[in-house]
């Protein structure tokens, strides 16, 4: 479960969701991308449609850099989904890997394992939360008027 941190949204960047923040630092540690935002992180005067999908989104996806899986955030003590991606299986567009001897089945299920085991590390995902805390340093406050 991730650190509960007081007053949060002031401490991150600017247009960053503090929502699921350490969720979604922790997959682009493994080197998952933000591929289609939850609807209801946008703001409510933002109206969100996308051309190929009718229905909202109700969890954040990410997909992996090399298009074998997708992971949705979940949250809280749900996690997240994993999905390997089979359109990436042989014969199929996008098998594109450096290698013909990659499966991209195995390389997702090699991601998934390793996801699983750092998440299930508690020592380590103490210390992920320790220098993801440290990058946030201390709340930011509105800097002074500016005089002439």
């Amino acid at each position: 479960m991730p650190p509960v941190v007081p007053e949060l949204d002031k401490r991150i960047p600017e247009a960053t969701h503090a929502v699921h923040y350490f969720e979604y630092a922790l997959l682009q540690r493994f080197g998952f991308i933000l591929d289609i935002e939850a609807a209801d992180l946008y703001p409510e005067r933002v109206d969100v449609v996308y051309s190929y999908r009718r229905s909202t989104t109700k969890y954040s996806q990410f997909v992996h850099r090399s298009g074998v899986a997708f992971v949705q955030v979940l949250g809280k003590s749900q996690g997240f989904l994993f999905l390997t991606n089979r359109l990436m299986g042989p014969g199929r567009m996008g098998t594109t890997l450096k290698s013909k001897d990659s499966r991209p089945a195995a390389a997702a299920d090699d991601l998934r394992n390793r996801l699983l085991q750092f998440c299930s590390d508690e020592k380590q995902l103490t210390k992920f939360y320790d220098e993801e805390l440290a990058l946030l340093g201390t709340t930011l406050e509105d800097p002074p008027p500016l005089s002439i």
